[in-house]
């Protein structure tokens, strides 16, 4: 998936392919719960960095980066799949609505517990 001519693992495949997933809850990992883990299963979630002029922020997409990372980071996600060196980021939610957002992370949550 492109978008502004950057590469990015789309939503779809992020857990599909990557599976990709938060807590059962739907809810972020924090960073105490993955710090122990296999940092090429965790992936750092922020949310766009486009400001205007007012501070409002323009990109209401989140995203997963590969790797443990505190700055910005609204929490973090697990996947079964490891990244490696060179992974791009993955699209974590492309809506910008937060309850379309929270529902479908308890709907991938809950498809990714059914496997």
């Amino acid at each position: 998936m492109n978008i502004n001519g950057y590469d990015f693992i789309s939503e779809r495949d992020f857990v599909g392919h990557w599976g990709a997933h938060a807590k059962p809850s739907g809810d972020l990992y924090c960073c105490d719960e993955v710090i122990s883990l296999p940092v090429e299963h965790v992936w750092t979630v922020s949310e766009g960095e486009d400001i205007d002029d007012d501070g409002c922020n323009l990109d209401d997409n989140w995203y997963a980066a590969p790797g443990i990372s505190c700055i910005n980071a609204l929490g973090y996600v697990r996947t079964v799949r490891p990244w490696v060196g060179g992974t791009p980021d993955a699209i974590w939610y492309l809506d910008d609505d937060e309850d379309a957002r929270d529902e479908r992370s308890r709907d991938f949550n809950a498809a990714m517990h059914e496997k």
